[in-house]
């Protein structure tokens, strides 16, 4: 079956013509061919004009937005059925959450009952953006997922990575992440899987390899690391269609964002009511700052939602007070944590475009805190840094700090997931 494959390789921008943004994209044939290139939306645009037939069937369409723009987590979520697990899966991964859980958007990996919950969540907004993108050049994507979900996942015990320029995607297991190649031993010693036999991890990289030294350092024996070069484009080796059939990685749309299936052919007479309902969303996402009064609504209509299913769970009780807070109680979790990965790409977050830093050393503490040595431009980033980080609803401590040459300053931090 035909197939088209489409990677957003940054967040998409509203502008005054739309959106911008730029995709790198292949199309693959019945007889298993390949054409690819790197597209605007308006270039994409004029590539879906040429009628190939993933144009008119969602399923013939799966999208990789960066996994840095999204959060994976996997979580113990009451419930007796499917429903409920979703309906609950929210409440279960609040505490992660430095923004309003109601302006995010939560989708669940295959649910039952008495297993963890692989959990991907994102901005509703930032998901709304990406799909009015597609909208404007005529695309209804089924199925819309983070990148590095799409690596290798067979053994439990490794850790994939895949190198991209001066960036990497590194999972391991349901861990995924997005790092920069000089901060990449670091992250990797981080999240090395503990081994159930008797042998040490395995480091399995793709597209180029870490320096022999720092595979070392992070914890792999030389006869555990496997280089292997792809013989075609990042996206190509993303795109393996026997792999993602096999292990399907999470879909965002879900929920309110699932696809809408059409009967065959009706998707094509509505590409121009799309462009203009595409551009009306870029004006509407401009005034959603002065909705306060339909945000309260929307916040209290949640929290209702949130007390019938605490009640629907746990019928028995009869606590009163904040069912997020009730319900985290109930499943013995911690009132304010945050994992590696979020961590991680917070501080990416706060430390991009403010200036030099060098990252010495990162260690993940008691499982919600990360502990950093890192070199910056002077005390002023340092500063700029903390504020960044407590915006984001971050703790942030400096343990010790010292001034070096060049006016630059090395610090000892600690970044958890509350306020200090």
């Amino acid at each position: 079956m035909p197939h088209l494959y489409l990677r957003f390789n940054a967040a998409a921008e509203a502008d005054e013509d739309g959106f911008a943004a730029r995709l790198t994209w292949l199309a693959r044939a019945e007889d298993g061919t390949n054409r690819e290139g790197e597209v605007t939306i308006a270039e994409l645009q004029a590539l879906v004009a040429e009628e190939t037939p993933w144009a008119t069937d969602p399923d013939n369409v799966t999208v990789f937005v960066p996994v840095a723009e999204t959060l994976a987590l996997t979580r113990e979520v009451p419930g007796r059925n499917a429903a409920q697990l979703r309906r609950a899966a929210p409440y279960a991964v609040e505490e992660f959450i430095a923004e309003d859980i109601d302006t995010m958007h939560v989708a669940c990996g295959a649910l039952a009952r008495g297993e963890p919950v692989r959990c991907l969540v994102t901005p509703r907004q930032r998901l709304e953006a990406w799909l009015a993108c597609l909208a404007t050049a005529g695309i209804e994507p089924g199925c819309l997922t983070a990148d590095a979900l799409a690596l290798p996942a067979d053994d439990p015990e490794s850790v994939v990575v895949l190198l991209e320029g001066d960036q990497a995607l590194v999972r391991a297991g349901a861990q995924v992440a997005a790092v920069d190649q000089v901060n990449l031993p670091q992250a990797v010693a981080a999240i090395v899987p503990e081994s159930t036999s008797a042998e040490r991890p395995r480091l399995r990289q793709f597209n180029g390899a870490m320096a022999p030294t720092d595979a070392g350092a992070a914890g792999f024996l030389p006869d555990r690391v496997e280089t292997v070069p792809l013989s075609g484009s990042v996206l190509e080796f993303l795109a393996a269609p026997e792999r993602l059939r096999s292990a399907p990685p999470i879909n965002l749309l879900q929920g309110d964002f699932a696809v809408q299936r059409r009967p065959g052919g009706a998707w094509t007479h509505w590409r121009s009511v799309a462009a203009l309902a595409a551009i009306g969303l870029a004006l509407t996402l401009t005034l959603w700052g002065a909705e306060g009064v339909w945000a309260n609504q929307r916040a209290a209509a949640s929290r209702e939602e949130a007390r019938q299913i605490y009640k629907e769970l746990f019928p028995d009780s009869r606590a009163r007070g904040n069912p997020a807070r009730l319900m985290r109680r109930r499943l013995g979790q911690a009132p304010v944590t945050a994992g590696f990965h979020r961590l991680l790409v917070e501080l990416g977050a706060a430390l991009e475009g403010g200036g030099f830093y060098e990252l010495n050393s990162i260690a993940f503490a008691d499982r919600s805190v990360l502990l950093v040595d890192m070199v910056v431009a002077d005390y002023d980033m340092l500063e700029g840094l903390r504020d960044a980080l407590r915006q984001r609803g971050l703790g942030f401590e400096v343990g010790s700090s010292e001034k070096e040459e060049q006016g630059r300053v090395r610090a000892s931090l600690r970044i958890g997931g509350g306020s200090a």
